[in-house]
Parts: structure tokens; sequence; C-alpha cells
């Protein structure tokens, strides 16, 4: 050591100043490394909020270029189904009409700045009903927690749609909001469920726990469709009225309600009983939506609305309101529409939820019409025969390499086929293109023409599919005539085989068929099919014995690998490997499922009728995914 001492001593003082400087930058170079970890790892604890960017599940880009406009085929006309329309605008007929302020649908994923589903599909392309991604380990579902809800007389639960809202709200959001004091002094975002059901009330959940957040809103009318918020993350909530009731002048009246969901109160309603309407009977079954402070709703007596909102919201001083002016509705005639809704005839009214492409509107209509609207000129560019009623809401799928937008649609079955046994006809599936109108394909399969109570054929929205099916479109079916070619596949997960059963093999030909029974006509149930998008030819199919209104919702991993999750009439949610419709797990919720379920991340939300099935009483029930 002496030795090292004497040798050190000889050196120069230039080198002690290099080797000091060289200690410091490595000491200081430590800290910084470990400061890095701990405020990554603080971040990672307290800022769990799930990404906008959605790889899986986001529409490819790029996004069609900016000049794509409409250009219809002559089948498309208007004119060749006798279609004409009439507007009012604030009040005042008039015969043409020019948006001072242009309005414009951004894509799919552009939508909404709140994390969450804020509206039924999720978005002005109605293409998804679950936010976030997945992550799947055992393929099963499982229980969270359940809510006990009621009935308002015959109305019971919840209905169709049905679908819930499961949106994140922001600290600052919260704060201001009229959730229960632990939720404000968690001083974290705030994972809510929101659920208008048929028993008057509109409930508000914690998604984790099913814990109320606030104190449900009493609205002492039946709501069976799918509300809507602000997607700008306003707090604001819109809610159609399902049911009418009668006014003074003993006509039906019903009424889209606008709440604060800072004070909880009603702030504004429009529609009552609307004398501009060709059709008798009003209600709001379909779900707005909401682009440049403009609320776009199509309504069950025919009407299409637009109204201007004003809407402000103030975090900082908690306020929050909307002052609407420049309420613009349109109204179609066609030839062999009845205003009396007469058996035989078609019949007006929008149930589906309106979907958008820029500033072009599509829906479907009870006369089983689908029309596209422009909705800075309120004209209709194109009109559509899909045949039967449609409620079922038209899904846009943007396809750059075609240099155009698809359009899926599906038809009930309320029309007896030529050919076929007495309470049978057809539904049909088509893709359409969005810019022209022209049927690229389409499918059709018997179904049952049920009756006042059940609907026959489609009344599920499609599912166009993403990730690892990005070349299927899936459709759930109603009262559908079975073939009987399925291989029933049952597993120790399954409550019921003989009331869930599911197939096992794919079905791969066009050439599957009902078949009949030994008095001639057909058995009928639930059935699903997923069809190769750009053929129209069947991929897979499954069959049982319950049917289905609720939309198929399919979830994603983060390789895009795809869940399909089915709720069914007999109370069963199914979940299904969607490459191959091979059945991997199923859950008895208790009672008959006509709603279409919200997932968020793993969680899925969704309410039943208390009827049929096991027999348990309406609830709202939460599952987890894993």
């Amino acid at each position: 050591m002496a030795k090292k001492r004497r040798r050190r001593i000889r050196m120069q003082p230039r080198f002690f100043l290099i080797m000091l400087a060289v200690l410091g930058t490595i000491i200081i170079v430590l800290l910084l490394v470990k400061k890095v970890q701990s405020d990554k790892k603080e971040l990672l604890e307290t800022t769990p909020v799930p990404t906008l960017t959605l790889a899986p599940t986001a529409t490819p880009n790029p996004a069609l270029p900016d000049d794509v406009t409409i250009t219809r085929v002559d089948s498309a006309n208007p004119s060749q189904y006798g279609f004409s329309s009439a507007l009012k605008v604030n009040g005042k007929d008039t015969t043409s009409f020019n948006r001072s302020e242009p309005l414009k649908f951004g894509r799919d994923m552009e939508y909404s700045t709140l994390p969450g589903i804020t509206t039924f599909g999720g978005n002005n392309y109605r293409n998804s009903f679950a936010y976030g991604v997945v992550t799947v380990s055992d393929k099963r579902l499982r229980e969270q927690w359940t809510k006990t809800i009621g009935a308002l007389g015959n109305w019971s639960g919840t209905g169709w749609t049905g679908q819930p809202l499961i949106v994140q709200w922001p600290v600052e959001t919260v704060a201001v909001m009229n959730v229960k004091q632990s939720f404000k002094d968690a001083a974290a975002p705030l994972t809510e469920v929101i659920y208008p059901a048929m028993d008057g009330n509109i409930y508000f959940l914690d998604l984790e726990t099913g814990n109320p957040t606030r104190d449900p809103i009493n609205t002492g009318i039946v709501q069976k469709g799918t509300s809507c918020i602000d997607p700008r993350g306003y707090p604001l909530l819109f809610v159609g009225q399902g049911i009418p009731v009668e006014n003074e002048q003993k006509n039906p009246a019903a009424y889209v309600r606008v709440y604060s969901l800072i004070s909880g109160e009603q702030i504004e309603q429009f529609g009552g009983f609307d004398w501009f309407s060709r059709r008798k009977w009003q209600a709001y079954d379909g779900s707005p939506m909401i682009a440049n402070d403009t609320l776009v709703y199509g309504g069950e007596n025919g009407i299409l609305y637009t109204v201007k909102l004003n809407a402000q919201f103030d975090a900082a001083a908690g306020t929050v309101s909307i002052k609407p002016d420049g309420l613009i509705k349109t109204r179609y005639e066609g030839s062999g529409y009845s205003r009396d809704d007469k058996e035989g005839a078609r019949w007006f009214g929008v149930e589906s939820s309106v979907s958008a492409f820029r500033n072009y509107a599509y829906f479907t209509d009870n006369g089983g019409r689908l029309q596209c609207v422009d909705l800075n000129t309120m004209a209709i560019k194109y009109v559509v025969d899909v045949t039967d009623e449609s409620d079922s809401s038209v899904v846009i799928d943007e396809n750059y390499g075609d240099n155009t937008f698809y359009l899926y649609s599906g038809s009930q079955t309320r029309t007896k086929g030529d050919d076929l046994p007495d309470g049978f006809g057809y539904s049909y599936q088509r893709k359409i293109n969005g810019l022209t109108g022209a049927i690229v394909w389409e499918k059709r399969w018997i179904c049952s023409t049920g009756d006042a109570s059940a609907s026959g054929g489609i009344v599920a929205t499609p599912h166009v599919g993403r990730g690892q099916i990005s070349n299927l479109v899936i459709y759930s079916f109603s009262l559908a005539a079975l073939s009987g070619g399925n291989t029933a596949a049952t597993t120790a997960d399954t409550p019921d085989p003989a009331a869930t059963a599911a197939a096992e093999g794919a079905q791969t030909s066009d050439e599957v068929l009902p078949q009949k029974n030994a008095g001639g006509s057909y058995a009928i149930g639930g059935r699903i099919v997923a069809y190769d998008k750009s053929t129209g030819a069947i991929i897979w199919s499954i069959e049982q014995s319950n049917d289905y209104w609720a939309s198929p919702v399919v979830v994603y991993d983060a390789q895009g690998k795809a869940y399909l999750i089915q709720c069914d009439r007999g109370g069963y949610v199914t979940m299904y490997d969607a490459s191959n419709g091979n059945m991997l797990n199923s859950i008895d919720i208790g009672s008959r499922i006509d709603s279409t379920p919200a997932v968020f991340n793993n969680l899925l939300v969704v309410g039943t009728r208390g009827k049929g099935g096991s027999g348990k009483g309406p609830q709202i029930v939460c599952l987890k995914i894993g």
C-alpha cells in the first residue's frame, strides 16, 4: 500500500482532476437513472389510464382521400322508389337548405375524446361495442358483480337495443359531478357505467365494483334504446324515450331528454308528438351521435333530426349547459308507405341508430329501405331496397385499396316468402358500396316471420372484423330456420348443453340449407354466420335453440386475436373463437338478454329482462373476460 502511495505522489496534479471529473460523472449518471426508474414506477402506479391508440381494433391507415363523393348508381336513384323529402328549419317549411357551419364526422377512432363507449356501436361507424384490449388466459367468463333492477308496468329490466355506456371521466370532471364524495376524494379517474333501464331509472355504477356512483335518476318513462354521452367529454347525457305516453290531445308523445351530469337534472328536451311526422307512432329507440356541436338523431316517427347544441362546459366553474338552436328536421315519402301502419304496407320509422361517414348519414327504416342523406343539405343522395323491415344499424367499413367504404346491413323477416311454408320468409344480409349504393353481394336465410312480440331475421347489428378476423363480417339471427348440420360442442363449462349447442366445426359452403321437419316446416333458433367480406362466402356458422337480439360483440387482444361474445334470449353469454366459431365458454346469467353489452378492457356489462331463462329477476350484470 505504501508503495502505491509513493507512486501516486509522483503523478501530475492534472491526473487527479481528470479522475475526479470521471468519478463525479459516474455518480451523477447513477443518481439520474435511479430517479427516472423511481418516477416511472410512480407514474405506472398512479395513472393506469388505457391508451386511446388501439392498433388491433382501429380503422387501418391511411384515411380515404378528402375528395371522395357520392356518385350513385342508377339502381339507387330515389325516384325509382317514389322517394321525396320535406324539410323544416327552425319551425319553417323550406325547399332547400345549406348548413352555414358544415357538419363533418371524423373517422371511427376520432369520434370520442373520452375513453370508453359513448354511443351505440361506440362511434359514428357503429363498429365496436368494446373499448381497449383484452388479456385472455383461460378463456372463461366469470361474474364480477350484479345489480338488481325493477320494472315499470310490463317493461322490466333492460331491452333492445339497451346497450350501456361505459366512460372514464378525468379527475377534473369527477370533482364537479354529483358523484358520491368517496369518488371525489379518491382524486382519480372514474370509470362509470351509465345505464337507462325500462324500469324508469337511469343507473350509475362503478365499473369495477358495481357500487352506485350517484343516485339513480328516476325518469318514470320506458327507456329501451341506447343513450349517448357528449363525446367531447362534456357531462351531458342524451336519452331517448322508447314507449310513448298519451298527451292531452290523446296523441302518443315521446321525447329526447338531456340531463346535466353535474346536477343530475333534466335541462332540455325535444320531441313530443311531432306533427311534421308522417307516422302517428312516436319513439326514439336509436342512439344519437354528435359532431361539430351538432346532435344527429333518427326517430321512429320517420324524421331525421339535427340540432346545434351550443354546449358549454367549464370544469373549473363546475358548469355545463346547452342552448339549442337551428332545429332541422327532414321527413321522407316513398311508394308503398302507409301513414297508419297498415299490415302489408311499408312503415315509416327509423329504429336503427344513424351512422355517418363525414357529412353523409346512413340509416335503414321500418319500410325496408336504406337511405343516404347529405347532412349539410339534408337531401337524399340515394336509396337502396333492403327488402324488409330493418332495425339493425348500418356498419361502415373503410377500404383505402378500393377508394371507397362499404356498408353492411341486415333485414328482419316480416313478409312471407312465396316459395316457403306459412310463417316463413327470408332475411337478407348485404354489402353495399357506400359511395354509389351498388350492392356488392347479398345473402339470404329462411327465418320465421315472428309475431308482435318477437322478430325473425336480423335485429342485431353486425360486426365488421379487424385484426385476426379482418376478412370477416359476423351476423346474428333471430328465429332462424335451423339446418341441423352443425356438430354440438359440449364442455364442462356449459351449464345447459341442450339450450346452448354451439358448432364445433366450421361451415365453409353456401350449400348448407335449413332442414324441414316432419310437418313440412322448420325448427327455429339462433344462428351466427361469419361471411367472407370480399365474396360473401360462409366461413363458419353455428346454431342453437336460443335466438339472438343482442349484437355480436368482438373483443381483441394486443396481437389482434379475436373473441366473439354473444348474449342470447335464453339468458346465456357465450364466448367463441371468432376465427372459427369454436365455443370456449358459456355462463348463465339468469334471464332473457335482449340488450347488447358494452366492454371496457376485460369487463363486460349487460342488462337482462327478468323473464325467461332460468328464472332470475331483472339485473345489470358485469362479467370478467379472462
